[in-house]
């Protein structure tokens, strides 16, 4: 890609329960890649909904990774991606084809650093700014995380599967379209994905592996 010079079950009754059941579930068995083999064929737990959504909105760290396809009227460029997640720090970092990292920015209370493959380093205030400058589209890096979750903070739901999760989401003049879930220890997370936006862009994500932390403090 081109690199600029100068990426019926119960109704939990509390948030400690939810949090008690989060645990349970992300010891030794969340922290495992999505694709990774089970280890029995016994089958697992999957929370609800309405958990499902408490759990991941609790999060502490979380991690996403796999490959993207971004389009717009006049180019299209397909990359993979590692987004890590965590309180005081991001992490996104793109890669070419042949998994050689083209650009990593992270995120820090210091403010948005990116690295180029060339040893090139830049600075900027937010991960809006270095995304835009990696990607050459503005894309809303804010809430890129929650798209990623499945989350519906600051979105309008316009459809929604028979589960309840969101099948299109309307965040101002972004649609975000699930086209498929998958389970990742006891939550169902998206695994494909696509964000249509202004002036014909379109990003395409497809989730291949998955490593979540655990659930914070309300």
């Amino acid at each position: 890609m081109r690199i600029p010079h100068a990426m019926p079950p119960t109704r939990l009754r509390s948030r400690s329960t939810v949090r008690t059941l989060a645990a349970l579930l992300l010891t030794g068995v969340l922290s495992a890649c999505a694709t990774a083999p089970p280890v029995s064929p016994s089958p697992r737990v999957i929370l609800p909904t309405a958990e499902r959504n408490q759990v991941v909105a609790s999060l502490k760290q979380w991690q996403a990774s796999g490959q993207a396809a971004l389009s717009t009227p006049k180019s299209s460029e397909d990359f993979g991606f590692d987004w890590k997640q965590s309180p005081r720090h991001q992490e996104f970092s793109v890669y070419d084809p042949l998994g050689r990292t083209v650009a990593r920015i992270t995120v820090d209370p210091r403010g948005a650093h990116l690295q180029l493959a060339n040893g090139d380093i830049r600075q900027a205030d937010t991960l809006e700014a270095l995304l835009a400058l990696v990607l050459h589209v503005d894309l809303p890096a804010n809430e890129l995380p929650d798209w990623m979750l499945g989350l519906r903070r600051g979105t309008a739901t316009e459809q929604q599967n028979a589960a309840g999760l969101p099948e299109v989401l309307r965040s101002g003049p972004w649609r975000i379209q699930y086209l498929q879930y998958a389970p990742v220890g006891g939550l169902t997370m998206p695994r494909l994905l696509q964000a249509t936006g202004p002036e014909g862009i379109t990003l395409r994500l497809a989730i291949t592996q998955w490593r979540m932390g655990e659930p914070g403090t309300p």
